[in-house]
């Protein structure tokens, strides 16, 4: 018997196909002998929001397989997070083989984007990672509104954990919008204080290497114009790090679509961290961690609302809700 949810982030291929792809693999090693086999992903499409889905479903013993290889082994209700996959499954919807169809929140954020990917109608819930995202579409896109359900993905809260005893005297600062000329004055408002900035640039560095820096930081300060959730953000809560996050708010860019950013932080708590958008509120957010660094509890936070269990739970039961709907109609 099938189960309740198919996880799609690969299109199922045909049986002809899947036979010369197994012939292929088979004969690699003869044609090119000694030469590594292509890398392949455990958690193909978006990773970290596949791996935390998958995993946290697991976690939950939950009703679900993911990437069947064949058709007949797909559930009635299908959440493709990647955009072959969704395409794959709206065929599927328009033919009567699934009842439901659920997208998000990685397939797209403008409602033009990927040939309007996001529109399709056979899509019945459309995950989004934060409410103001949710809103952003009362503007753009009213249709996509109803269809919207928030669900932030989780962390692996076990491989994101501290090791440090105590705060050292190390501050990241966590660079992905603005000008270098911010980053560095942010950089000189963290020495001020007495700690030593790390700067980790968005988009150059690895999974490793931020969590070494994290690894005892007394805090992180973030520039970022927004974020539909952040989970470089979840990452340094789980590490027991506050985040000081610049919140411009103000109309930003996005693939050639202008938009007013809702938030830098949308999970933001006085658990976790502070805003600021001045240099000067910017000094007083870190002289407070100086002060009052016992006042945070951001690892206890995420353990509460953002593990990869609890994320998943979140999911699964929208989804279990929206499907009802979907088959009544």
């Amino acid at each position: 018997m099938n189960p309740f949810l198919t996880v799609l982030t690969t299109p199922v291929v045909p049986g002809n196909r899947r036979i010369y792809q197994r012939m292929r693999s088979a004969l690699r090693p003869l044609v090119k002998s000694g030469a590594p086999l292509p890398a392949t992903s455990p958690y193909p499409g978006h990773y970290a929001l596949t791996r935390s889905v998958v995993e946290g479903l697991r976690q939950l013993d939950a009703d679900f397989n993911f990437n069947p290889r064949t058709l007949g082994e797909v559930a009635r209700v299908v959440y493709a997070p990647a955009n072959e996959a969704l395409r794959q499954a709206a065929d599927w919807k328009r033919t009567g083989r699934i009842d439901c169809l659920v997208a998000g929140p990685v397939n797209a954020l403008s409602p033009s984007e990927d040939g309007g990917v996001l529109m399709l109608p056979e899509i019945d819930c459309l995950i989004v990672a934060s409410n103001w995202v949710r809103d952003l579409y009362r503007d753009s896109a009213l249709s996509l509104v109803a269809k919207c359900r928030t669900c932030p993905s989780g962390v692996d809260a076990v491989a994101w954990t501290p090791t440090a005893s105590a705060p050292s005297g190390r501050a990241v600062v966590f660079w992905k919008s603005g000008p270098e000329s911010q980053c560095l004055a942010v950089e000189r408002a963290v020495a001020q204080q007495g700690w030593d900035p790390v700067r980790i640039r968005y988009g150059t560095y690895n999974t490793t290497t931020y969590r070494k820096a994290l690894d005892g930081a007394a805090v992180a300060v973030f520039l970022s114009a927004f974020e539909t959730q952040g989970l470089a953000l979840a990452e340094s809560w789980a590490m027991n790090v506050p985040t000081m996050v610049w919140n411009p708010l103000t109309r930003t860019e996005w693939r050639g679509w202008s938009f007013t950013a809702g938030s830098s932080a949308p999970y933001l708590s006085e658990a976790t961290g502070a805003f600021w958008q001045s240099l000067e509120e910017l000094d007083r957010a870190l002289a407070r961690v100086r002060i009052e660094d016992h006042s945070f509890r951001p690892r206890d936070w995420v353990l509460a609302h953002m593990t990869d269990a609890v994320c998943a739970r979140r999911l699964f039961t929208t989804i279990e809700e929206v499907s009802r709907v979907a088959v009544v109609q």
